[in-house]
């Protein structure tokens, strides 16, 4: 649940829902290393990062716009299959010539294999795109591949028709490829089925040989991406959205662990915290609830 948590500078929310008070008060609370939720989707499906071969990633169309020393990358989502289709061919050749194949798409999600030596790790779509961020480090052959391809792409879209017309009408131009790769899948997923979380979930579930379900609340999921905490055009929603978590998904969660159903719940917000509870986390009931708020982070529990 990306988003769940403010982080400091954000004001805090001004009550928590009984229950999640509770499993706060009762659950462990970490620190969070992953960052992004499709990080730690990975992680759980199985994904390991390579250093050699080919590997899958997302090449998502984006439009840049350039600071001093950062960039911000912003995904176009109305791209038409014809504009989409003509922007790709127009960069065919240097792509095969790269050693990469587009790959048939998830959900309209562009993907493509690409072969490089080296390490190579960036952030994933939900912590990268649309906020500033400075350029990666080329320390690896495959990182110096990307910038090379990525180049080459901006030049070739630059003054592209398809850009032109885009611009005249008033739309956000495609100058740019945004690149992101899970790794590749070893084999040993933790869950066998992965509800919510849009297209690239559903690449992530499918890249792991894993069941996808649209729905969040999908009861059969073993792990649920909710998204909806991340958007800041739902923030005026809060309160009722954490209303709605807490009644809707975490107490069917909570009668599950107490039913011996599941050994214990984490709601996880990818790069911030994680809380655990299991069922003896939950049976101590003189563990006072607190809120979600800020300060919680790095702070015990209350006894």
């Amino acid at each position: 649940m990306p988003g769940l948590w403010r982080v400091p500078g954000q004001d805090p929310d001004p009550a928590t829902p009984a229950l999640l008070a509770r499993m706060l008060g009762r659950g462990r609370l970490d620190d969070s290393t992953s960052t992004g939720w499709e990080t730690a989707t990975a992680e759980l499906l199985g994904f390991k990062r390579a250093t050699s071969g080919r590997r899958r990633w997302l090449a998502m169309p984006v439009s840049l716009t350039a600071g001093m020393t950062d960039l911000v990358a912003t995904r176009v989502e109305d791209l038409a299959l014809d504009e989409w289709e003509s922007l790709r061919a127009a960069v065919r050749p240097e792509l095969e010539q790269a050693g990469g194949t587009w790959q048939a798409e998830v959900g309209g999600l562009p993907t493509l294999e690409l072969e490089g030596e080296g390490d190579w790790e960036g952030p994933p779509p939900s912590v990268a795109l649309g906020k500033p961020m400075r350029v990666p480090k080329l320390d690896s052959p495959v990182a110096r591949r990307l910038q090379v391809l990525g180049n080459m792409v901006q030049m070739l879209w630059f003054e592209h028709p398809v850009n032109q017309e885009r611009v005249r009408s008033g739309r956000m131009p495609v100058q740019g490829l945004w690149f992101w790769s899970p790794g590749v899948p070893s084999g040993v997923s933790s869950v066998h089925r992965v509800a919510g979380g849009g297209s690239v979930a559903r690449w992530l579930a499918e890249g792991a040989g894993v069941a996808w379900s649209a729905d969040p609340f999908d009861s059969q999921a073993e792990l649920a991406v909710i998204d909806v905490f991340s958007r800041e055009e739902h923030d005026h929603r809060r309160d009722a959205l954490l209303q709605s978590l807490s009644s809707d998904v975490l107490a069917p969660q909570i009668a599950r662990l107490r039913s011996g159903q599941v050994a214990e719940i984490r709601l996880h917000d990818p790069g911030v915290a994680c809380l655990r509870l299991g069922r003896a986390d939950w049976r101590r009931f003189w563990r006072r609830g607190r809120a979600l708020a800020p300060r919680d982070f790095g702070a015990a529990p209350p006894r």
